[in-house]
């Protein structure tokens, strides 16, 4: 039994100013709800993604508070079960009988209640808006839309298809349109706010309506319902069971709904695929289906189009990163002007940037869908359409990233229509930022050309909204009379602005279904199409700052460092270790330190220690008694575990790295048989299938970025096939696990990281308990359950220690090592010349760039002499292996790369018994990946400034941007 509430205001701010709603049910708030969902201020995800993302999801679980990070959350909503469904489904039934009756003037005065409240809250929803991802620039125009959409002219012509009277033969005759009685909506996921705010329109109609909201971005839409439209409701005396707001898993309302009785349509947006599917469930179960889908809209340009304004249009493409129905996705153009139109809008194309939703310049939005952006982007390079912008993956500072929110918009041109249908972005919908410019190939004369372009149009798959740019009236009306496969035609106009009495949404095809339209919710029987022709340019866009109507400060997180931080220059203006400067190029301060400082006293971000740079010193700590490996018994480790949780760091802290004789030499014992050299050498097929594969992908487009395309993936399968997990999304994993590695003291949101880490850490255990198998996650299993050699701490400890320590090494290996050689091309040459020479190579480029710099937390139980310095007890070691492989006294000429140097030796993957139980692995990795490299991107060179990953831990890219030759003729690089 559900029961309800009413309020003064539907919902409840928390007196710290965050927004909190809880269910809908009938007009009035469920009390006291228990289960919640927060929303995550886009300018934090899009700051953090990784971090903010993780905070997110400890909030939804329950294992953080608010409290942690107050600043990042703009709201949150109360989730519904399955009683508040069906306590809702009773209030709209009873409602609609009621409310389906009422006088058609009292539902206009709804409409215009409605379109009040908007108006007075439209600041604030603009700025809730923002705050969930929409760019400034598009939340204005979405909320304008709906202005327009709830206008006098639009809502009267709707009312006046609701009912004609007439007279006949001495009959009073009334043709009416009746309610179909309960209506339930699920609005997009891009969205949400827009979509529910035209569903509201089914309401004039005599409709109820049961919304179910969106559980990642609810709280504008709760809003708009709460604040805006149940005050509308009760202000012309609706009854109050016609609208109800639920926050819920979306498959549980979809399941609820076609199994009720109650509900009679299901306004669905989403698309096609998923729609087709709702559409012959609805059917099944005696429901109305109305379809509100993805559209692939094209516009027509042609010869003597005003190019400025056309353009302008085309950039309409690039709104909220595409991810909007009914932006243009394909533009037809007259190959007259084409060359010229590709230009200037390449031109603008590049001139986009990423950037935080409340500036008025960027329009770009995050973008989850990089997958299918990269294989509409391969799809096209393969028919061979020109790339002429995007590919790559960026932060909000345009910089690469492996951990992206943003995809670069992209620009792609195909030549021939013919070849234009087979493109992927021509064929399906698309969300994200891409528009292909399709040219047709010169035809005898325009006439048939016109035919050629108009019938590409109306013949096209999906009916949303098609537009067209010329100054020929003749052009115009053969446009309109042929091309009625669609919901609307624009012709010179914006192809996103809303224009009184025609909707945002509907059409045909797989925008719909064969029965679409122009959809306003209050018909759908008839079949219609709205044109919109402007004859003259429409009113420049006033520039008006935005102010948001609830100011908040953009939320980007900020480390805090000790005292001390950061530490002065050393004598030649040398940067001081771990320092932002020193990760570019740390070689010249170790080889001063080493030479005037061997064993310094220095500061890190996490404290004061002791820093070992002379082989013979970092080899010794290795094996002394007196040296610990455990973090809670060193300085810099308590100090940069102090912001761990005390449950988890007690519980994971007990795995291989952090232990000391004899309980390290037993848990090695344990994974021993793993990685006996016999079974690692096992995986080099894999490895090598793996690495074809990644090449495979970017062999014919002759530039990449190596990192993302070869050393990433690579790391991320051998790890995932040694423990045997299912690989989760590896990008936002690999970023999470880098930040809670970190050595760099306070990195922000690192609770939240540790619990997601613990999260999956405690799933991959539970599944081999389900299902063990060959692999080291079963064989630790194993050695807990059925031979307590390891207790269950030590169990998820040392799945933690893999997840962390796993794959960086193979990543790392693979990137340092072609970097070396592109910057040594005498040493490139001579590999590629000799395949073999990898024997003694891998170890040189092993040394020479090591992938690990720095040991993990070492720190001293008893004074320890290196040299003539002797390290107090109980002070932190910082074992620098990147200094000790550049060592003279231990390798002659250490800072040149030498693929034929034979002294062995080198301490890249430790020393004694806490020498890497992967190296082999490690090694053979990268020695494949860099042998195939070689042998299968002939002419590789680099082709940009490569990026070291910020880590004070590691010594890794995260870019290495190279080209290649193409070996076909006419392959498009």
């Amino acid at each position: 039994m559900v029961t309800c509430q009413k309020t003064d205001g539907p919902a409840t701010d928390r007196a710290d100013g965050m927004l909190s709603f809880g269910p809908l049910v009938g007009g009035a708030t469920v009390p006291d709800p228990t289960d919640w969902v927060y929303a995550i201020r886009a300018s934090a995800l899009i700051d953090d993604p990784v971090g903010a993302t993780c905070y997110r999801n400890a909030l939804n679980s329950g294992r953080m508070t608010p409290d942690a990070h107050p600043e990042t959350i703009l709201g949150r909503c109360a989730l519904a079960g399955p009683d508040h469904l069906d306590a809702a489904l009773r209030a709209a039934r009873d409602a609609a009988r009621e409310w389906g009756g009422s006088p058609q003037d009292r539902r206009a005065t709804l409409a215009e209640a409605f379109r009040a409240r908007l108006r007075e809250h439209a600041d604030t929803l603009t700025g809730l808006l923002v705050d969930e991802g929409h760019p400034v620039r598009l939340a204005r125009t979405e909320v304008a839309d709906l202005l327009t959409f709830f206008g006098p002219e639009t809502t009267q012509w709707c009312l006046r298809q609701m009912e004609s009277r007439h007279t006949a033969e001495g009959r009073s005759v009334v043709l009416r349109r009746v309610p179909d009685g309960v209506v339930c909506v699920q609005p997009p996921q891009n969205t949400p706010a827009l979509g529910v705010g035209a569903a509201f329109q089914s309401v004039l109609a005599g409709n109820a309506l049961v919304v179910r909201l969106s559980r990642h971005a609810p709280i504008a839409a709760m809003y708009l319902l709460e604040r805006i439209a149940v005050p509308a409701l009760a202000e012309v005396g609706a009854p109050p069971g016609v609208l109800s707001a639920l926050c819920t898993d979306p498959s549980q309302a979809l399941d609820a709904w076609l199994a009720s009785p109650l509900v009679d349509d299901v306004l669905y947006f989403g698309d096609s695929i998923r729609g087709e599917q709702l559409e012959r469930a609805c059917l099944a179960a005696g429901k109305k289906p109305v379809l509100e889908l993805g559209g692939n809209d094209m516009v027509v340009v042609w010869r003597d189009a005003p190019l400025d304004r056309a353009v302008a249009a085309l950039m309409e493409s690039y709104h909220g990163s595409g991810q909007i129905c009914c932006a243009p996705n394909v533009a037809l153009v007259h190959p007259e002007i084409a060359d010229e139109l590709t230009d200037r809008l390449t031109e603008r194309v590049r001139a986009l940037r990423p950037g935080f939703p409340d500036d008025p310049g960027v329009v770009l939005a995050a973008t989850p869908n990089t997958a299918g952006y990269d294989a509409t982007l391969a799809d096209a390079r393969r028919a061979g359409a020109r790339v002429l912008a995007g590919g790559r993956h960026l932060d909000v500072h345009g910089h690469d990233s492996d951990v992206a929110v943003f995809a670069e918009p992209a620009l792609v041109r195909v030549d021939g229509l013919g070849r234009a249908r087979e493109l992927r972005s021509v064929r399906y919908e698309t969300f994200f930022p891409l528009l292909t410019l399709a040219v047709p190939h010169p035809v005898g004369d325009d006439a048939e050309l016109l035919t050629e372009m108009v019938s590409f149009v109306a013949t096209g798959t999906y009916g949303l909204r098609n537009s067209l740019w010329t100054r020929s009236e003749e052009v115009i009306d053969r446009f309109v009379r042929d091309v009625r496969s669609c919901g609307q035609l624009r012709v010179n106009d914006s192809h996103l602005a809303g224009v009184p009495f025609l909707s945002n949404h509907g059409g045909p095809g797989l925008s719909g279904d064969r029965f679409g339209e122009l959809n306003y919710p209050m018909l759908r029987t008839s079949r219609l199409q709205g044109v919109s022709v402007a004859r003259s340019a429409p009113p420049a866009e006033a520039a008006v700052p935005y102010v948001p109507a609830l100011p908040r400060p953009r939320v980007e997180a900020v480390r805090e460092y000790p005292p001390g931080w950061p530490p002065k220059e050393l004598p030649g203006g040398l940067p001081a270790p771990f320092t932002e400067a020193f990760h570019h190029d740390p070689y010249p301060t170790l080889r001063w330190l080493r030479e005037h400082r061997p064993v310094s006293r220095v500061i890190s971000p996490d404290g004061p220690g002791w820093l070992l740079t002379r082989y013979d010193d970092v080899r010794a700590a290795h094996t002394d008694p007196r040296v610990t490996c455990d973090s809670k018994r060193v300085p810099a480790g308590l100090m940069w575990l102090r912001h761990w949780p005390s449950e988890l760091r007690e519980r994971l802290f007990v795995h291989l790295l952090e232990s000391d004789d004899p309980r390290h030499g037993e848990l090695r014992a344990v994974m021993r048989p793993f990685f006996t050299p016999a079974r690692q050498e096992q995986w080099r097929t894999r490895v090598q299938r793996i690495v074809d594969a990644r090449i495979d992908r970017i062999a014919d487009r002759g530039r990449g970025d190596l990192m993302a395309a070869v050393a990433y993936p690579l790391g991320g399968n051998v790890l995932f096939s040694v423990l045997g997990a299912t690989p989760p999304q590896m990008n936002h994993l690999r970023a999470m696990i880098w930040r809670t590695a970190e050595w760099n003291n306070d990195v922000p949101y690192v609770a939240a990281l540790a619990h997601e880490v613990d999260g999956f850490v405690r799933a991959a255990v539970a599944e081999k308990r389900r299902s063990p198998g060959d692999d080291l996650i079963s064989l630790l299993v194993r050695a807990r359950d059925q031979d307590g050699l390891i207790s269950e701490d030590e169990l998820h400890g040392q799945v933690m220690m893999m997840l962390v320590a796993g794959q960086d090494p193979s990543i790392n290996s693979v990137g340092n090592s072609l970097h070396a050689l592109l910057a040594h091309p005498d040493q490139l040459a001579a590999l590629r010349d000799d395949p073999t020479l990898i024997g003694t190579g891998m170890n040189e480029l092993l040394r020479y760039e090591s992938p690990l710099p720095f040991t993990s937390w070492r720190g001293t139980l008893e004074p320890v002499e290196f040299g003539e310095v002797t390290v107090p007890a109980d002070d932190s070691l910082f074992l620098c292996l990147g200094a000790a492989n550049r060592d003279p006294a231990r390798f002659p000429d250490p800072d040149r790369l030498d693929l034929y140097r034979t002294a062995p030796g080198h301490l890249a993957f430790g020393h004694g018994a806490h020498y890497c139980l992967g190296a082999h692995i490690g090694r053979m990795t990268a020695e494949a990946a860099v042998t195939t490299v070689l042998r299968r991107l002939p002419g590789l060179r680099a082709d940009g400034t490569p990026r070291w990953r910020p880590s004070m831990f590691e010594r890794g890219l995260s870019v290495l941007p190279v080209a290649w030759d193409v070996p076909r003729k006419g392959a498009v690089r």
